[in-house]
């Protein structure tokens, strides 16, 4: 009878330990996945911006707002979304202004 109680404190520790392991894996996970949210901004704020400053630096040009209905054609002509990484909170902002439009941007 003893023998029986300790394999199963033994299976049942054993399997809260997988639990366990479980739970904060998908923990883990949830805490890696980025959100992708829209940021309003104007084009004095974007002209001015640290954020159009460190594009430049990259090499990107020719920025331009696009309708939300035309910015799949544009990134298929080379152009790509102008994004604000907020790196401590896992967001990445598609800077938009107030009718809509999206801000784009093209590479060297």
């Amino acid at each position: 009878m003893g023998t029986v109680i300790v394999w199963i404190l033994g299976i049942a520790t054993v399997l809260g330990g997988i639990a366990a392991i479980y739970y904060f894996y998908e923990k883990w996970c949830e805490r890696q996945q980025w959100t992708e949210e829209e940021k309003e901004v104007n084009t004095t704020w974007w002209e001015s911006s640290e954020l159009k400053k460190q594009y430049e630096a990259k090499g990107f040009k020719d920025f331009a707002w696009s309708k939300s209905d035309r910015v799949t054609e544009r990134i298929a002509d080379g152009k790509e979304i102008v994004l604000e990484i907020d790196e401590k909170n896992r967001i990445k902002y598609k800077l938009v202004n107030s009718s809509g439009q999206v801000l784009l941007c093209k590479g060297a």
